[in-house]
C-alpha cells in the first residue's frame, strides 16, 4: 500500500491507475491493526484498476478534515477528476470489514449493475423500429 501525505496526495492521484482506496489510519488504533492487512491482502486483486493508499490521520490531519474524517480507521474509495487536482467519494466504510465487504464496495464502482432503465428495455428485446 502506498503511503500517502499533505505533500504527495494530489500527484498520486493524478498517476493513479483509476479508482484510489485510502485507509486512514493510526498507530494507536486497535481496529486499524486488523484491518491493514486485511487490505493488503485484496491489494493485488485489483492490480492497474485501483490504487491501495493509506493516510497516517496524525501526521495528516489536513487530509482528515479536508475529506470530513472522524473515525479510525476510514476507508475511502475515490475517482481522481479528470483533469485534476482532487478527487470525488464514491464510496467509504468506517471501521473493520471484512473482505468481501471491502470487494463489495469496490466491485460496485468498478462495475456498476445496470440501471432499471437498461433492464426494463432488456425486457421487452430491445429498442425495434416499427415499420410500415
Amino acid at each position: 500500500m502506498k503511503a500517502l501525505s499533505e505533500a504527495n496526495f494530489d500527484t498520486a492521484l493524478a498517476n493513479a491507475p483509476g479508482l484510489v482506496l485510502v485507509d486512514f489510519w493510526a498507530d494507536w488504533c486497535g481496529p486499524c491493526k486488523v484491518l491493514g492487512p486485511i487490505l493488503e491482502g485484496l491489494e493485488p486483486e485489483y492490480a492497474d484498476r485501483v490504487l491501495f493508499a493509506k493516510v497516517n490521520a496524525d501526521q495528516n490531519q489536513r487530509l482528515m478534515a479536508a475529506f470530513g474524517v472522524r473515525s479510525l480507521p476510514t476507508v475511502l474509495l475515490l475517482v481522481p477528476r479528470q483533469p485534476g487536482p482532487g478527487a470525488d467519494v464514491v464510496g467509504y466504510t468506517v471501521g473493520v470489514k471484512p473482505p468481501e465487504g471491502i470487494r463489495k464496495m469496490i466491485d460496485a464502482v468498478l462495475e456498476p449493475k445496470p440501471s432499471l432503465m437498461q433492464r426494463v428495455k432488456g425486457l421487452f428485446g430491445g429498442s425495434k423500429e416499427k415499420t410500415d
